[in-house]
C-alpha cells in the first residue's frame, strides 16, 4: 500500500491555480478536495477512472472510494503537516488497484489517481469468482458481500461467513441466498433502519446514486451492535459490493455520533442525507420534499469574540430555537459549523418559502448568553425536489447555492433555488478560475482612464484609473462584476498589485516624456487589512522612479475608514514617499468629518449620488444637497484639502460646482473613460507637459 508506483509527471504543476479548462483537458485523473476531503473539482478523466459522473463526484467525500484499511491510512497521513505522498488501494467497487498521489495545497489537496491494476496483478487480470478475488475479500476486516443486481449473494469473505452468515431467526445468508430479502423481512416487521437500507440499495441498483452509506443497529439476544454499511455499484454495473464495519465501540464513545451531531444532538450530515434519500424515493408531484439551509450570518465574528466554548453554547441555543419552529413532520440537522438543514416533508416550493421566512424571523429576538444579549440573523436557502432532482447531495447543494444568493442580498433574508442561480454560480466560478489563471497573463485586463478636470480652468490635470476585463466569452466586464468576487476568493491582492504595476508603468512612461499627470488608483480595504499595501505601493514607486505627486491612492469612504488605526500608519508611510491620498465616494456611507480631519488625506471626492441632485427639478432637494456639498467643500478647503466632484453629467451640475468653489471635476460631461494613448493626447493638448500638475 505504500509503494511509490511509476506515477507519470503531471502536466500541470500547480492545479490549485490552473484554469479549469486546462485541467479538464489533461488525460491524468485529477481530483481537488478541501480539508475535509470533500471533492470540489474532478476532471473527466477522474470520473471515467472512478466509474461515475462528474455530478456525482462533486460534493462527495473522497474516502468513499477507499477500502477500510486504506481509508484509515489516507486520513491519518493527510493530517500530518505538509505530507505529500502516495497511497495505494484496491477498490472492490471498481475492481481496480488505484494509486493516489497527494499534493497539499491552499485549503485542501490535489490528488492524481492512476490505475495500477496491471502492475499489481499482471496482464492476466482475475475476476471476482476466482481464488485471487476470494483472497482479497478475506483480507478485508469488515464483513463483506458481493451481490448481483437482484440481490443474490455471489461472494462473501471470512468475516461475513463467521459472524454475519447467521441472521437472528436461524436464516443463513450465504452465496446463493438473497441479501435483499434479509432487509425486506426486517422492514416488513417495522424496522425503520432496514427500510432505509433497502431503499438505498435499490437506488444503487437503479443507478440513482454511486454510493450508499448508513449506520444501523442490530440486536441479538446477548448484545446490541452498531454497524456502518458502505455499498457501491460495481464498475460494470452488474452488482454491488457491500462492507459492514463494527462501530459499536465508536458509537458508545460518541453517543451515536454517526447519526447525531455531537454538539447539538440533531441529525448529522450523514443521517440527513440518508433520510433525504428515502424521502426522494417516495416523492410525487403532489408530495414534494424541500430542503432549507439555514446559515448564521457572521457567526465567525461571534465565535472569535466569545471563544469556542460560548460559541458552541450559542449554536445550541440557535438549534433549539429553530427546532421549536419546525413542523412535527420535519427533521432538523446540523450540516457543518453554523449551517443547519431542515428536511420539510410534503412541502411544495411556496410553502417552503413561508417556512424560510419563519426561520429568519424566529431568530430576531435576542439570545441571552451569560450577561450578554446577542442579536442573531440568518440567511436561508430553499430547494425543492422535482422529477429531475432526486439526489440528496445535489438538493442540499442547491439549497446552499440559494443560501449564498440570500447572503448577497444582505443579512436576514431567504432565497429559493432556481436554475438561474445555478447558472449564475457556475458563471461566478468560471470568472474566478479565469481570473486566477490566465486573465492577467493573456492581457484580458486593461486599464482605462477617466479625465479629472480643474474646474476653474477646464484643463485636464489627471485621471482616475479604471479596470476593465475583456472576457473572451462574457464580453466586457465592469469592475463591480469581478472585484467583489476577487475579494471573496482571496485574489484581490495579486489583482491590486497588477493594477499598481500597470498604472505605474504608464505614469513612468509619461514622466519620461515630460507628461505630468496625477493618476488615481482605487485600493481595496482588504489590501489594507493584509498590512502590505504601503510596501507594495512603495516598491512600485521606487522601482519605476515615479516622482512625488503622480500617484493618488483612492480609498472607498464607506469601507475603508471604519478602522482608522488599521489604515493610518500605512497612509503615513506612502505619503512620505510622495503618494497622495484621496477619500473616494465621500457621502455614500456614514461620513465622519472627524475622520477626515485626523486621517492623512489630501483630496476629498464627493460621490456622484450627491452630484445627481445638483440640477434636480425638486427645488427643495436641490437646495439641500447644494448646501451640503458647499459645506463639505468649505470645510475641506479650510483643512487644506482639494475636492473632486464625481459624476458631473450636465452643464448645470458643472455650473453649480464652479459656484461652490470645487477644485476638480470628473464625469461624462468632462470625459469618458479612455485608453492611455487617448488620454495622452488630451494631456498634450491641455499642456500637461508642464513642470507640475
Amino acid at each position: 500500500m505504500n509503494r511509490d508506483p511509476a506515477m507519470p509527471r503531471p502536466r500541470i504543476e500547480d492545479p490549485h491555480s490552473a484554469p479549469r479548462d486546462a485541467l479538464d483537458a489533461i488525460p491524468e485523473a485529477l481530483l481537488l478536495v478541501d480539508a475535509s476531503l470533500v471533492i470540489t473539482y474532478a476532471n473527466p478523466a477522474a470520473a471515467q477512472l472512478l466509474g461515475t459522473t462528474l455530478d456525482r463526484l462533486l460534493g462527495r467525500e473522497l474516502e468513499a472510494w477507499f477500502n477500510e484499511a486504506a481509508r484509515a491510512e489516507f486520513l491519518a497521513k493527510c493530517t500530518l503537516p505538509g505530507w505529500s505522498g502516495v497511497v495505494e488501494d484496491f477498490s472492490y467497487a471498481l475492481q481496480k488497484w488505484l494509486s493516489y498521489k497527494v499534493n497539499p495545497g491552499s485549503g485542501g489537496y490535489a490528488i492524481w489517481a492512476l490505475d495500477v491494476t496491471t502492475e499489481r496483478l499482471g496482464n492476466g487480470r482475475s475476476e471476482w469468482t476466482d481464488e485471487l478475488a476470494q483472497t482479497m475479500l478475506d483480507a478485508v476486516p469488515a464483513g463483506t458481500v458481493v451481490l448481483d443486481t437482484n440481490g443474490t449473494i455471489v461472494l462473501v469473505n471470512q468475516q461475513w461467513d463467521q459472524f454475519w452468515g447467521s441472521w437472528p431467526g436461524g436464516s443463513r445468508y450465504v452465496p446463493g441466498e438473497n441479501y435483499f430479502d434479509m432487509w425486506r423481512t426486517e422492514a416488513e416487521s417495522g424496522n425503520q433502519d432496514a427500510a432505509i437500507v433497502l431503499t438505498g440499495l435499490q437506488g444503487l441498483v437503479a443507478s440513482d446514486s454511486a454510493m450508499h452509506t448508513f449506520d444501523f443497529r442490530w440486536s441479538t439476544l446477548e448484545n446490541k451492535y452498531w454497524y456502518r454499511m458502505r455499498a457501491a455499484l460495481l464498475a460494470d454495473g452488474n452488482g454491488l459490493y457491500i462492507t459492514h464495519t463494527d462501530i459499536t465501540a465508536l458509537t458508545a464513545e460518541l453517543g451515536e455520533a454517526s447519526r447525531q451531531d455531537p454538539l447539538t444532538g440533531l441529525a448529522s450530515r450523514d443521517e440527513i442525507e440518508t433520510l433525504l434519500r428515502v424521502e426522494l424515493q417516495r416523492r410525487t408531484t403532489d408530495n414534494e420534499v424541500s430542503v432549507l439551509l439555514v446559515d448564521i450570518d457572521g457567526f465567525k465574528e461571534f465565535n472569535d469574540a466569545l471563544g469556542p466554548t460560548q460559541g458552541d453554547e450559542l449554536l445550541r441555543l440557535v438549534a433549539h430555537r429553530i427546532e421549536a419552529s419546525t413542523r412535527p413532520t420535519d427533521t432538523l440537522g446540523r450540516l457543518t459549523g453554523d449551517e443547519f438543514v431542515v428536511i420539510a416533508r410534503g412541502c411544495q416550493s411556496i410553502a417552503a418559502r413561508a417556512l424560510a421566512a419563519g426561520f429568519v424571523s424566529v431568530l430576531e429576538p435576542s439570545f441571552e448568553l451569560g450577561t450578554r444579549q446577542l442579536t442573531i440573523t440568518a440567511s436561508v436557502g430553499v430547494a425543492t425536489s422535482d422529477a429531475e432532482n432526486t439526489d440528496p447531495v445535489q438538493l442540499i447543494h442547491d439549497a446552499t447555492t440559494a443560501m449564498h444568493a440570500a447572503k448577497s442580498l444582505g443579512r436576514s433574508s431567504h432565497q429559493v433555488f432556481s436554475t438561474d442561480l445555478r447558472d449564475s454560480n457556475r458563471t461566478r466560478l468560471e470568472i474566478l478560475e479565469r481570473l486566477r489563471g490566465v486573465a492577467m497573463a493573456e492581457h484580458e485586463l486593461e486599464m482605462l482612464y477617466q479625465p479629472i478636470v480643474e474646474v476653474s480652468s477646464g484643463i485636464v490635470i489627471g485621471a482616475e484609473a479604471l479596470i476593465r476585463w475583456n472576457h473572451p466569452e462574457l464580453g466586457l466586464l465592469m469592475p463591480d462584476t469581478f472585484i467583489p468576487l476577487a475579494e471573496d476568493a482571496g485574489l484581490i491582492i495579486p489583482l491590486s498589485n497588477w493594477i499598481l504595476n500597470e498604472v505605474g508603468r504608464t505614469i513612468a512612461s509619461w514622466q519620461h516624456r515630460g507628461i505630468a499627470a496625477q493618476i488615481g488608483i482605487n485600493v481595496s480595504p482588504l489590501h489594507f487589512a493584509a498590512g502590505t499595501l504601503a510596501t507594495d505601493v512603495i516598491d512600485v514607486i521606487d522601482s519605476l522612479g515615479i516622482e512625488p505627486g503622480r500617484v493618488v491612492l483612492e480609498l472607498a469612504e464607506s469601507k475603508s475608514l471604519h478602522d482608522v488605526d488599521a489604515v493610518q500608519y500605512q497612509l503615513l508611510d506612502v505619503r512620505r514617499h510622495g503618494v497622495l491620498v484621496a477619500i473616494d465616494d465621500f457621502g455614500s456611507g456614514f461620513s465622519s468629518l472627524e475622520r477626515l480631519a485626523t486621517l492623512p488625506v489630501d483630496i476629498l471626492k464627493i460621490d456622484k449620488s450627491l452630484t445627481q441632485h445638483l440640477d434636480s427639478k425638486n427645488l427643495q432637494r436641490r437646495r439641500a444637497i447644494s448646501a451640503l456639498c458647499k459645506a463639505v467643500v468649505d470645510v475641506s478647503h479650510d483643512l487644506g484639502k482639494d475636492t473632486v466632484v464625481e459624476g458631473i453629467e450636465t452643464p448645470e451640475q458643472m455650473a453649480s460646482c464652479t459656484d461652490m468653489g470645487v477644485t476638480f471635476g470628473q464625469g461624462h460631461l468632462l470625459g469618458h473613460p479612455m485608453t492611455a494613448v487617448q488620454l495622452e493626447k488630451v494631456l498634450f493638448q491641455d499642456g500637461a507637459h508642464s513642470a507640475s500638475a
